[in-house]
């Protein structure tokens, strides 16, 4: 068994030297009822020998029931105090007073023993109960250090130490949740520098051999040319997966401050369609505009027109020659949805729930140029904007994203 702490010892030296204080006051009450009581008889008594010593011819009945006067106390205590009974009599030497005296003592030595019984019997059940669930308190607290972080302190009962086990077990999960948010950091740092890893060696590889190339055919202008321009692409195609990665590394470390206004919505999507107009006509393909002309949303113009870019890009480039896009929104009475519609190839079932990945490519996809971060990115910069994303389509028939956005009030 454990020693016993220091707050312990000092509670039960407290106990006991409250326990001898009502041991003496216990003594002195006694001391104070035995004279009392023997006061009281002693007068008894002078009253009935003074009615006796007045009274010579009564029977000694009359002596227990009549009332005693002054005259009669005065001569009885005479009589008596000549043979030596008096107040201050020892009361040993008196048997009434002396059966009083103890009979006084075991009753209130039998009070204070039961007192003193339960209050010992009440402390070390707390301080047990106390010792119990600090023992307890103590394994789980070392199973928390050794790695374990989903252990808690019981503190469902009422009592100091259960307050403090509830504060405990706060700031357990504070510490467990930064635990965890380091841990999803690592994880992330990790997968970041495996998929740059991954997607720079294939344009570095084609930039070194194009290097080889050119420089074995120094004379040849036109052979130099066109592997400069192929060199050029893959340098921006390098670019491209830099510059995109630490976009959404920025939106996933939460760094990045939104500058939310209210920006209409057809002028914010005029502005990202523009940007594909060259490529949808040299492709034939459509982009059509459907929505009222005074919805408006409440969120940062330059990274939205990003993430509406990426997706309108992605439909474009699933879309087949004459095919159409059409980009809608509605207002309702909880959301705000921007809708991006084709009619291109679909997307497979097997891919509908990865396609927010990042670096993720389809088995079934011809898309060489691609690097598979551009709806990752949109997803996090709606997601930065408490929206959601989400996905319907039938291969053959198209696709649909919808872009939702809570009324939310301004920051």
């Amino acid at each position: 068994m454990k020693r016993m702490g220091k707050e312990t010892r000092r509670m039960l030296c407290w106990l006991f030297a409250i326990c001898m204080a009502a041991a003496v006051g216990m003594a002195i009450l006694l001391f104070y009822m035995t004279n009392d009581f023997q006061k009281t008889m002693v007068e008894h008594d002078y009253g009935m020998a003074g009615y006796l010593v007045n009274h010579p011819d009564s029977n000694v009945a009359a002596a227990f029931t009549k009332d005693k006067t002054d005259s009669d106390l005065k001569a009885g205590k005479q009589v008596l105090k000549e043979a030596g009974y008096h107040e201050n009599t020892d009361p040993r030497m008196v048997p009434a007073v002396a059966a009083y005296q103890k009979r006084t003592a075991v009753m209130l030595g039998g009070m204070l023993f039961s007192v003193f019984a339960a209050v010992f019997l009440t402390v070390w059940i707390y301080i047990r109960r106390q010792r119990k669930a600090l023992a307890k308190a103590d394994t789980v607290i070392t199973r928390f250090l050794e790695g374990d972080t989903g252990q808690r302190i019981d503190s469902e009962e009422t009592g100091d130490w259960y307050s403090l086990f509830h504060r405990i077990n706060e700031l357990a999960a504070i510490l467990s949740a930064q635990a965890e948010h380091e841990k999803q950091i690592r994880e992330f740092l990790q997968d970041m520098i495996s998929d740059v890893s991954h997607q720079l060696k294939t344009p570095l590889a084609a930039l070194k051999m194009y290097d080889e190339i050119m420089a074995q055919e120094g004379t040849d202008s036109e052979t130099i040319h066109a592997f400069s321009q192929k060199s050029l692409r893959e340098i921006r195609r390098v670019e491209d997966v830099v510059y995109t990665l630490l976009k959404i590394a920025r939106l996933d470390a939460g760094v990045v401050r939104m500058e939310k206004e209210e920006e209409n919505i057809e002028m914010l999507l005029r502005d990202v369609t523009e940007r594909f107009e060259t490529l949808a006509a040299q492709e034939e393909k459509e982009i059509v505009l459907s929505g009222n002309h005074d919805v408006s949303l409440y969120c940062d113009a330059l990274w939205m027109s990003e993430a509406l870019g990426n997706v309108v890009k992605n439909a474009l480039e699933h879309t087949g020659r004459g095919g159409k896009i059409v980009v809608s929104w509605e207002r309702t009475p909880l959301l705000t949805n921007i809708m991006v519609e084709d009619n291109g190839k679909g997307i497979h079932q097997e891919d509908i729930h990865n396609i927010f990945k990042r670096f993720y490519r389809s088995r079934f996809s011809q898309d060489t140029h691609g690097i598979g971060l551009g709806l990752p990115l949109a997803k996090s910069i709606v997601e930065a904007h408490q929206g959601t994303v989400s996905v319907t389509s039938k291969v053959g028939q198209g696709s649909r994203f919808v872009l939702s956005f809570f009324h939310l009030t301004k920051e």
